[in-house]
């Protein structure tokens, strides 16, 4: 399928001349040059006759990201924010979009070759589905060992349904986005929520091999130790707010459930590192210190799940004591 033709056919039923049929959306704080290089990922995707938009929603960024845009892609659409949070941003740029269909892509990503006819062409003719796919690490040790640990579920050449979908690589129609919204409140587990209540209203969330997003995240060890350490806790306090969520039942099993599911996720990771190892870049020397690595990330956010669950419980208990 021509880029043209998915997206003529991207129109609900019954609605024609629907200009644009698609619009992408970036929320963006103080990412400037990362964002730059998404939007030059993105130039040719979307240049479609007008039936493509790219949305930047610059999320009270000081460092000079929203003259960057006006400068260097004056054809992007620039939406303020207030620093609210990612979420919040994502749910800003969707009130601005003028598409039938939304995708996300994050700007610390770049879109790899026919990402977005791709998307569109699979979202098409099913408004019941949202598309997903591959998050693609390179460079450095740290960077491909990320997308072990963080993405380590988006890898493979199977077409198939899965549980979640990450924000940095997702396309839906905005009409189901809308019935859901992203959920401020907890961050970076945002997008983990918002794809759970897809699923309870029958929408089939689709990782499709094809629609692939680079990710190029910080390189260093202290990044992925400060991501480790967000995850840990904002996968405890999703759980708490969505006892049908994977592992919810050993989070809210207290402290014993907690280190019993960071062992299973350690166990999880390392499966995933020896099933992947190729297309995740790893040298077969790198595979004894990579697995070390991912063993002692989840001892690290081993204390912070344990904190938002106890902060959880006195936050019950004082509520039962006012009552």
């Amino acid at each position: 399928m021509t880029p043209g033709r998915a997206l003529e056919r991207s129109s609900p039923p019954g609605r024609r001349d629907v200009s644009p049929r698609v619009s992408v959306i970036i929320a963006a704080y103080n990412d400037r040059e990362r964002l730059h290089r998404c939007l030059l990922s993105l130039a040719d995707q979307v240049g479609f006759s007008g039936m493509a938009e790219l949305i930047v929603v610059d999320d009270g960024s000081t460092d000079g990201t929203s003259e960057m845009v006006r400068r260097d892609h004056p054809g992007v659409r620039l939406v303020p924010g207030d620093n609210r949070g990612a979420e919040i941003a994502r749910n800003r740029g969707v009130d601005a979009a003028a598409g039938g269909i939304v995708a996300f892509i994050d700007s610390d990503c770049t879109a790899e070759p026919g990402w977005l006819e791709r998307m569109v062409g699979r979202l098409s003719d099913n408004h019941r589905l949202a598309v997903g796919g591959p998050i693609v690490h390179r460079g450095t040790f740290w960077q491909r060992l990320t997308g072990i640990a963080d993405f380590g579920e988006y890898q493979g050449p199977k077409l198939r349904d899965v549980r979640a979908l990450p924000t940095c690589n997702m396309g839906l129609w905005k009409e189901v986005f809308e019935a859901v919204r992203f959920d401020h409140r907890l961050r970076p587990n945002a997008d983990t929520l918002f794809c759970q209540e897809l699923l309870r209203r029958g929408v089939t969330l689709r990782y499709d091999p094809e629609v692939a997003v680079s990710h190029h995240p910080g390189a260093g060890w202290a990044d992925f130790m400060t991501r480790a350490r967000r995850y840990g806790r904002s996968f405890v306090e999703a759980r708490l707010l969505d006892p049908t969520l994977r592992w919810a039942a050993f989070v809210r099993a207290g402290f014993p459930g907690i280190v019993a599911a960071t062992v299973g996720r350690a166990l999880l990771d390392w499966w995933r590192l020896l099933r992947h190892r190729r297309n995740a870049g790893f040298h077969l020397w790198e595979v004894p210190p990579a697995m070390a690595c991912l063993l002692f990330r989840r001892v690290v956010a081993l204390p912070e799940a344990v904190k938002a669950y106890r902060r959880r419980q006195r936050r019950m208990s004082a509520i039962a004591i006012d009552r």
